[in-house]
């Protein structure tokens, strides 16, 4: 992603709204002993990244890169937009903690019969290298009968990446027909 440095001196909710209304939002980087940037990014790009999972960013700026986890968004007051974001300096060999987003595919047969299906965990918190996490993970439920779950321990992490929830949590479960 694109981004420019901002002005030290442009400080307060001011030069804030003069940047979100060129399409710009303010980002902060910081970490890692270095000092903090100052960067403005492109608003739409941004909150389309967030929109599909995507929570490590590189930042282009002026032949320099920054590489930040996401920490912190600040969003408008109806959610729509993202407004402010603070991403965390990390390395790709870094251990950390962070979601990764739960993608089903097919259709339960459970919920042919009547059941619900429930996504307990849209977004299920790991650990694990950075190089190792993906920003999601597709989950085939076509077999899920009613009553039936999927759990922590059923899922296909990627190597090194490891939940931090308990393995006996379910993660999709398809309720069955009530008074039936």
């Amino acid at each position: 992603m694109e981004g420019k440095v901002r002005d030290s001196s442009d400080k307060g909710s001011r030069s804030a709204r003069i940047l979100r209304a060129s399409g710009q939002m303010p980002v902060n980087v910081y970490g890692y002993g270095q000092a903090n940037s100052k960067l403005a990014v492109d608003s739409t790009a941004f909150y389309e990244a967030l929109a599909h999972s995507h929570r490590l960013f590189q930042i282009d700026c002026d032949g320099h890169s920054e590489l930040g986890l996401v920490k912190e968004v600040q969003y408008d007051t109806f959610g729509d937009h993202a407004i402010h974001a603070d991403l965390a300096r990390v390395k790709m060999d870094d251990v950390v903690e962070s979601t990764i987003h739960i993608q089903t595919i097919g259709v339960a047969k459970g919920t042919s019969a009547g059941g619900t299906l429930d996504i307990a965990y849209h977004h299920m918190p790991v650990r694990g290298k950075l190089s190792d996490l993906s920003s999601k993970l597709v989950v085939n439920i076509e077999n899920l009968a009613a009553d039936e779950s999927i759990r922590v321990r059923d899922l296909d992490l990627p190597e090194g990446v490891e939940s931090t929830l308990p393995a006996e949590t379910p993660i999709i479960i398809v309720h069955g027909r009530r008074g039936g």
